[in-house]
C-alpha cells in the first residue's frame, strides 16, 4: 500500500481520482497501479491470485486481501495464541527471534487485533531464552513503564554486549591455553 502511494497510484485501488484528471491519466495509474502490485509479488503467490490478463489493479487488491487478510475469529484466535505461545529455540540468534516477533506482531494488526504496548514488550519478555532472564528481571522491578520499544533497545544492548565480552572472553582463553602450553613445553 505505501509503496502504491509512493508511485501515486492508489487512486486505482481505491478508484478516487483527482476531479481534473484525464482518461488517459486515469488508464496509466490504473495501469501503474496493477504493474506495482504484480512487480511485488512472489511468483507463485502471483499465480495464487491472477485468474486473467485483463484484471484491473483493484481486483487483484481485493484478492490479496481476501487470502491474506483473513479476519475471521479463528484467525485471530490462532494468532493471539501464537503470541502468547511465543518462544526463542536455543541458538536462535536475536535478530532473527526479533524479526520474528514483530512479524507475527504485524500480522495482529492487519487482522485488527489491538494489543496494548505494555502486554507486547511483556509477550517479548517471556519467550526470550535464560540466556537474557536478567533483563526480564530488571524491566520487571523497574519504576518506569515497560514499552516494546524499550525492550527492543535493552535486547540489542545486551546483545552487543555479549558479542563483545564474548569475542574478549575467546582471546582471553586463547593466551591462556597458549601460555601453558609453552609453559609445558619448557618443562619437558
Amino acid at each position: 500500500m505505501a509503496l502504491l502511494r509512493r508511485e501515486g497510484s492508489i487512486h486505482a485501488i481505491e478508484e478516487k481520482y483527482p476531479e481534473k484528471i484525464s482518461d488517459s491519466n486515469k488508464k496509466n495509474i490504473k495501469g501503474d497501479a496493477l504493474s506495482v502490485i504484480q512487480m511485488s509479488l512472489a511468483p507463485n503467490v502471483l499465480c495464487e491470485v491472477s485468474t486473467s490478463t485483463e484484471e484491473t489493479a483493484k481486483e487483484l487488491w481485493e484478492r490479496l486481501e481476501g487470502l491474506y487478510q483473513d479476519r475471521s475469529v479463528t484467525t485471530r484466535m490462532l494468532l493471539q495464541r501464537r503470541l502468547h505461545t511465543f518462544k526463542m529455540d536455543l541458538g536462535t540468534l536475536l535478530q532473527d527471534h526479533l524479526d520474528a516477533f514483530n512479524k507475527l506482531v504485524m500480522n495482529l494488526q492487519t487482522t485488527g487485533i489491538k494489543n496494548d504496548e505494555e502486554t507486547l514488550a511483556c509477550a517479548l519478555l517471556f519467550s526470550l531464552t535464560s540466556k537474557y532472564r536478567y533483563i526480564e528481571n530488571s524491566m520487571m522491578y523497574s519504576k518506569q513503564s515497560i514499552t516494546l520499544e524499550k525492550v527492543q533497545q535493552a535486547l540489542n544492548s545486551c546483545d552487543v554486549w555479549m558479542h563483545f565480552e564474548g569475542n574478549k572472553t575467546d582471546e582471553a582463553s586463547g593466551f591462556f591455553v597458549r601460555d601453558r602450553t609453552s609453559q609445558h613445553r619448557r618443562s619437558k
